[in-house]
């Protein structure tokens, strides 16, 4: 799945994913404000909220809901956007939780706008949450993403370490990628 422009969206999504509890949350709200670029919240905390379950329908659901996010803040013309979770995240869980990736999913994600992603070591403390699934199997999962982000072709680098050193890292990767932009 090579990523590919959409015909709306314009500029570059830097995401950050991996596997739950891994930091992504802290390092994307770190970068975008010190990048001063906007940030797209992760849609399935605003989706889930109070509920007791998901079913297909529902990760569909919110997946759309992440995409119209994104390519709402790429339309408002900013140059660089810092995405809390994308697609791949939605092509993970499926594929973790249902099995064949749905069509419109699929097809979806050869469609994706310019990006670059920082993957998220699971190097933190597993911490608790009522979203959370796998707190035993982070490093099976983040070699899943791996393998995710290898095929799809986008560029990507790995982050670790926690605070300051998690975020110093991702800065420079994030300002290399801008510099060759």
């Amino acid at each position: 799945m090579a990523g590919m422009a959409t015909e709306h969206a314009t500029g570059l999504v830097i995401c950050v994913t991996g596997p739950e509890s891994t930091g992504k949350t802290t390092l994307a709200r770190e970068l975008a404000a010190t990048l001063a670029a906007p940030l797209v919240p992760e849609a399935a905390r605003v989706y889930l909220a109070g509920r007791r379950g998901y079913d297909r329908a529902d990760v569909l659901a919110i997946a759309r809901m992440q995409l119209e996010w994104e390519r709402t803040a790429l339309e408002r013309g900013a140059g660089v956007i810092v995405a809390d979770t994308d697609l791949t995240v939605f092509r993970v869980w499926w594929e973790e939780r249902f099995g064949t990736l749905d069509p419109w999913l699929e097809a979806t994600l050869g469609e994706r706008s310019p990006r670059r992603y920082l993957l998220a070591r699971p190097d933190l403390p597993w911490e608790p949450d009522p979203l959370r699934e796998s707190p035993h199997d982070r490093e099976r999962l983040f070699a899943r993403y791996r393998a995710a982000l290898a095929e799809d072709g986008f560029p990507h680098a790995e982050i670790g370490g926690s605070g300051s050193t998690r975020l110093a890292g991702a800065l420079e990767h994030v300002r290399n990628w801008l510099a060759q932009a």
